[in-house]
Order: C-alpha cells, then structure tokens, then sequence
C-alpha cells in the first residue's frame, strides 16, 4: 500500500504536513453536535477525529486500507474505533453515524460509487457528510487521473452531481484554487 510505509511519520513528514491545510478547512466546516457518532473514512493517523475530539465529546470511528495508519491511530487515539477495511464496505449498521468524512482520501477509492452508496447506507436520516479533497486545474486533474492508477480527482461540479444522483442533498460547497469542501445531507 502507497501509505504502509509512512505510516509513523505521516504526521510529520511532508504528506502529513500538506495535508493539514485540508483538515483545517474541514475543520471549519464541520457541525457536529455533542455525543455524535463520527466516522472518518481514509482516517489514516485519526488526526481529524482528534481535532474534532479537542472541540465536543464525539463516538468516533476511524476506517482505512493501510494496517499500519491503523495502528499508529490505535496506538495515538485509544478513545477512538478504528479498523482496517474497504471504503465501499464499510463495516457499520444502517443508519448508524450523525456525520462521516473524507478528507485527502476520495480520489484515492477504486470504487467511488460503491462508497457513496455506503456513506448513504450508514447515515441517519439527516446525517451529514462531508468531502474534502484537491481541487487541480484540468490540466493538472487530467495528468494525475490519466498516470497515475489510484487517482480519481474531480471537479466541485462533478462531485455535487455524483453524491446528489446518490440520493443526497447538496448542501454547501466551500472551494478555493487548491482545496474543496463539499457538505452534503442524507
């Protein structure tokens, strides 16, 4: 796996630290109340559900491909479930999260449409969930996507119509030149 071998310095090394520009845009967007369940999906070291954490007692729950991110999010954040498993298999009852998120994680999945149909699956009624992730110029979005095998990066447009053909409602879309994030609601 792409992050196996990164794992215990993620946070700190150049990915980690380029990533946090994401997390704190995410962070700014979030509305989680009180005693929410939350799962972040491609949670990695579990450093959003600690912000999250630092803010509101929350039941969070991490999920990711990479065993080692897993056991470095174990071993940093015991408060937390965090499990290793399939985007577009999440392992959680019907109905059984407030909010989820996916931050720097989307472009990543093979199957994109298999986990927004689980996103769908594992909400409340009302549950929110948010998407952070890269917003590149087409020709940069089109570089990635065509060399490089794990790349899925979409345009605010494109990611709006996915999840709203999904079933869900579109909320707000948040974006600069480098970052977007989309809040949706089941």
């Amino acid at each position: 796996m792409e992050f196996d071998a990164y794992a215990k310095q993620y946070d700190d090394n150049f990915m980690g630290k380029g990533s946090k520009r994401f997390y704190r845009d995410l962070l700014k967007e979030l509305e989680i109340a009180e005693g929410d369940s939350v799962l972040d999906v491609g949670c990695g070291t579990g450093y959003i559900l600690s912000c999250i954490g630092e803010q509101r007692q929350i039941q969070g729950f991490g999920l990711d491909v990479s065993e080692p991110m897993i056991a470095v999010a174990k071993e940093k954040h015991q408060e937390y479930e965090f499990v290793v498993g399939d985007c577009a298999k999440l392992p959680y009852d019907d109905a059984s999260m407030d909010v989820v998120t996916a931050c720097m994680a989307y472009h990543h999945f093979p199957n994109q449409e298999g986990f927004r149909k689980e996103v769908l699956r594992v909400l409340k009624p009302g549950g929110k969930f948010y998407l952070c992730d890269p917003r590149f110029p087409w020709i940069v979005r089109g570089f990635f996507n065509t060399f490089f095998k794990d790349s899925g990066f979409r345009t605010v447009r494109r990611n709006e119509k996915d999840f709203e053909q999904t079933g869900f409602r579109h909320i707000r879309s948040v974006k600069d030149f480098y970052v977007q994030v989309i809040s949706f609601e089941k």
